[in-house]
């Protein structure tokens, strides 16, 4: 195998073996240089681009293949899949008269003998085309293809290949449109690689997802600043204004998004303007707290969640006030609605507002806003009767700063490889992935999108994952797994995060915004159509 890599003038071989339907989480390939076989090592080059590493076909390979195939191929050795989702973004370095290219190979079980995508810049007998490589020279396998490829210099195009092995159906993406499709199951498992025939060029945000299900859905998905980044204060667009460690977000019913920040501001959007303003600016710690007076004038103390209930009332997590605030939809009026101010625990059987709090971290409304779920740094989850005001500890379930409900009733908090849910039912049983790579890490906060499955802000790994409960199925939807800013706007697997605090979804569209902290920013992942009811 030593020699296993296929051009695609410049090529992506991939090759990939059957692995168990749990395993569906993204493997960021160049993050493992030492697992990189490259068939003429003095073709390539690794490199930096600011915090990504990027893999480099500085020259033509004097690698003599013997099939036709491409001429230089550097093969991913750490793994083998079948059915997967493969992203990246890939750069061709030569324009010369005729059909330059690059190559994705996959499936491969030798130096000949593999599948390849030829991304040629116009469609002819080779180029632009599918082959099969089986101990003879490239045979296309092409059933439906595009005319040609809008390759430009000096630009970073988005490439994406998915394979279902057990149909044999194979489809590749250029820039969002689908420009190949081939069936054939010549081959099962291999091994993934990049290359080229005879071009140069380089590969980056190089991304496989195993299986099929949800990775194949959001592995393209597009990732985008909505806030921060700027310097304004506020009365600007909210992408030019300056966020410091936003930690919490919430919607009110006309789509106006709120901020908490662990700096002690609460920061509105407009929905229709985008303009961002300031509701309540950071207070020194002793300043008074405000209640039953405008918002700009209470002070918080590093609040680290907030939600709306059906009316817009806003609910805030005040951290080290041990206190949950509310703001008054139309009114602006501030008010206690639970906690004494002490860090302690104390109050079950009585009026929220006399109870002792420890350190809330994340509030959750059920799915008719009539309980608020109170969690934070304590050994159990409290809940409050939005009916009668009276609060009590909920029985089953362990305490946790990151816990969802879902629209039965069950209550999620975070586990090794999944979570732990409490049923409506009062059971309590683990749900987990464990074949799930890496396993949670520091979880933040949870979130239980439209389809019951639970978002998770894995703040200790810098991803945003989701369970897919159904399933019990841990995958990741957003981000590389190292800290950084790079990738966005771009493909959600392919940005980096910086310890995301928070993680919810639009209660209309569906979209996903994320709280990606310690970048001072906001973002949002589009919805799927086909991943929300």
């Amino acid at each position: 195998m030593k020699h296993f890599l296929s051009s695609l003038g410049l090529c992506l071989a991939l090759c990939l073996c059957p692995l168990a339907s749990a395993e569906e989480t993204a493997n960021h390939l160049l993050q493992k240089r030492d697992q990189w076989q490259l068939e003429d090592p003095a073709a390539w080059e690794w490199q930096a681009d600011g915090e990504t590493t990027m893999l480099v076909l500085k020259k033509p390979s004097q690698f003599k293949p013997k099939v036709r195939r491409p001429f230089n191929l550097a093969w991913f050795g750490g793994a083998e899949w079948d059915s997967f989702t493969l992203t990246c973004e890939a750069r061709l370095d030569v324009f010369n008269k005729g059909n330059n290219d690059l190559c994705i190979a996959f499936a491969g079980h030798s130096e000949s003998e593999f599948y390849y995508a030829h991304l040629g810049e116009t469609a002819d007998g080779v180029h632009l085309q599918l082959h099969v490589v089986n101990q003879a020279d490239r045979k296309a396998i092409t059933t439906t293809r595009a005319k040609t490829l809008p390759w430009q210099p000096n630009h970073w195009h988005q490439l994406k290949l998915v394979r279902d092995a057990s149909t044999g159906s194979i489809k590749v993406w250029f820039d969002d449109q689908l420009v190949l499709e081939a069936t054939d199951k010549t081959f099962g498992k291999g091994r993934i690689g990049l290359g080229s025939f005879d071009d140069l060029g380089a590969f980056r945000n190089v991304v496989v997802t195993p299986g099929l299900a949800a990775a194949a859905n959001d592995s393209f998905t597009q990732i985008e600043l909505i806030a921060g980044g700027g310097t304004a204060v506020e009365h600007a667009p909210a992408t030019e204004c300056k966020v410091t460690q936003p930690f919490g977000i919430a919607f009110d019913p006309q789509d106006n998004m709120f901020i908490c920040e662990e700096t002690h501001r609460l920061l509105r959007v407009d929905a229709k303007t985008g303009v961002l303003t300031v509701v309540s600016g950071a207070k020194p710690k002793d300043a008074p707290l405000g209640d039953n007076g405008p918002a700009k004038d209470a002070s918080f103390i590093a609040p680290h969640n907030l939600v709306a209930d059906a009316g817009g009332n806003l609910f805030i997590a005040d951290t080290y006030h041990y206190a949950v605030r509310r703001v008054d939809a139309k009114t602006g009026i501030v008010t206690t609605f639970a906690g004494n101010g002490t860090k302690e625990l104390s109050g079950d059987g009585g009026a929220a507002t006399s109870a002792g709090l420890d350190g809330l971290a994340c509030l959750c409304f059920n799915h008719d806003f009539s309980k608020l779920y109170l969690g934070g740094f304590s050994k159990v989850i409290r809940v409050v009767d939005m009916t009668t005001g009276i609060i009590s500890t909920v029985s089953g379930i362990g305490g946790s700063r990151a816990m969802a409900v879902d629209s039965q009733g069950n209550l999620f908090t975070a586990a090794g490889r999944g979570v732990r849910m409490l049923g409506a039912n009062g059971k309590a049983i683990s749900l987990e992935d464990p074949s799930a790579t890496p396993p949670l890490n520091a979880v933040k906060h949870l979130w239980a999108d439209r389809d019951d499955n639970i978002l998770i802000a894995d703040a200790g790994n810098h991803l945003i994952r989701k369970f897919i409960v159904a399933e019990r199925k841990l995958i990741t939807i957003a981000g590389l797994g190292t800290k950084g800013a790079s990738g966005v706007p771009g493909i959600a697997l392919q940005a980096q995060l910086g310890e995301p605090h928070g993680v919810v979804t639009h209660p209309r569209t569906g979209d996903i915004y994320i709280a990606d902290s310690r970048n001072h920013r906001v973002l949002r992942i589009k919805a799927n159509p086909s991943q929300t009811r």
